[in-house]
């Protein structure tokens, strides 16, 4: 590949004088050689200077620190044809049509989004780490500064897409009806314990995963097992009701030493795993490619006390996760998934 391939294939507007200098594999203090590749560039109008950058200060070698590429990508007919064949809404700014080297720069996802809109025809919004895992396999896709200004430019909106950012809330629990005898669903992630409040909103109290539940509790991933006896004080605040609580977070090793530590931090009251989620979550995963954990922490610690409840071949499987630093996040359930499961399990409760 020669350089000006490179330039091209470098998928920018700009280059600094340490990315050229890296591209072409020059010395970080060689500036003659990096001058006399940058001027034959200048010469075939491939590069021109952005002179507000400033220069290096070398006398005999004076370069600036940026560059603006002035390339464009000589697409062939079968690039030009995969990009027309994208959904529509992904060629109405024409951006992909004018700069094709953004397609061979952000090709797994521009596929995946192509994928997702011929197929997407619900008007169900879910929220945007939920729509990230459903459309790209990994939760946190769409919160990506590179992929934001590929939508951008693009003009794919959210309504497009449809998502929501979660809101932020003073009160971290949904409970619509106190009573003397609950069962309360606390959620590691903000997402689902909005989606799950959201559907006791609009739908009413009820079961989900054939478990009846009274209301549900944002426990804030750590927050909720940094402070001794913070559950026990929350029951205590209500009124001393008797309270069974179910703990629904994500399966790897992380998620599950956050409840094992939340259950030592309460000793007096009844922490159980909400199995039946667990459950879900591992059927949904068994088909598709489970991602890293992006925590190396508790590396060799068992947590054969807490899968006890689980099937011999659900401990097989999250013995699996554990022991590779998987991760199966809760965002693999979306709100369309407990929405649907809401009213099957309550049309007759």
């Amino acid at each position: 590949m020669n350089v000006r391939e490179r330039l091209v294939a470098y998928g920018r507007k700009t280059i600094t004088l340490e990315a050229f200098k890296a591209m072409m594999n020059i010395g970080a203090m060689d500036e003659k050689t990096a001058y006399e590749r940058i001027s034959g560039l200048l010469e075939e109008a491939a590069l021109e200077p952005v002179k507000s950058s400033g220069t290096n200060g070398n006398v005999s070698y004076p370069l600036y620190k940026k560059y603006r590429i002035l390339l464009k990508i000589d697409a062939d007919g079968v690039l030009m044809e995969e990009i027309n064949r994208l959904h529509p809404l992904l060629l109405r700014s024409g951006y992909l049509s004018a700069e094709p080297a953004v397609f061979q720069t952000y090709t797994s996802e521009i596929r995946s989004l192509s994928t997702y809109l011929f197929r997407e025809k619900e008007e169900i919004y879910i929220s945007r780490k939920e729509r990230s895992y459903e459309i790209f396999g990994r939760e946190k896709v769409l919160d990506d500064s590179g992929i934001k200004a590929l939508l951008r430019k693009l003009r794919i909106m959210e309504t497009d897409l449809k998502f929501y950012d979660t809101p932020e809330y003073c009160f971290h629990d949904y409970i619509p009806v106190r009573k003397e005898k609950m069962t309360l669903l606390i959620c590691e992630n903000k997402d689902i314990w909005f989606n799950i409040r959201r559907c006791m909103f609009e739908e009413g109290t009820g079961k989900l995963f054939d478990t009846a539940l009274d209301g549900v509790v944002y426990g804030e991933g750590n927050k909720i097992s940094n402070k001794k006896g913070a559950l026990e004080e929350y029951v205590k605040f209500m009124g001393n009701p008797e309270v069974t609580l179910l703990y629904w977070g994500d399966i790897d090793r992380e998620g599950f030493d956050i409840f094992r530590r939340t259950r030592e931090a309460n000793h007096g009251l009844k922490i159980e795993l909400f199995v039946a989620g667990y459950r879900t979550m591992m059927e949904r995963a068994r088909n598709r490619e489970i991602e890293d954990s992006p925590s190396s922490r508790k590396q060799g610690e068992s947590f054969e006390d807490l899968i006890h409840a689980f099937s011999p071949e659900e401990q097989i499987f999250l013995r699996d996760i554990f022991d590779r630093n998987k991760l199966i996040p809760q965002e693999i359930i979306t709100y369309k998934d407990l929405r649907n499961d809401w009213r099957k399990e309550n049309a007759s409760f």
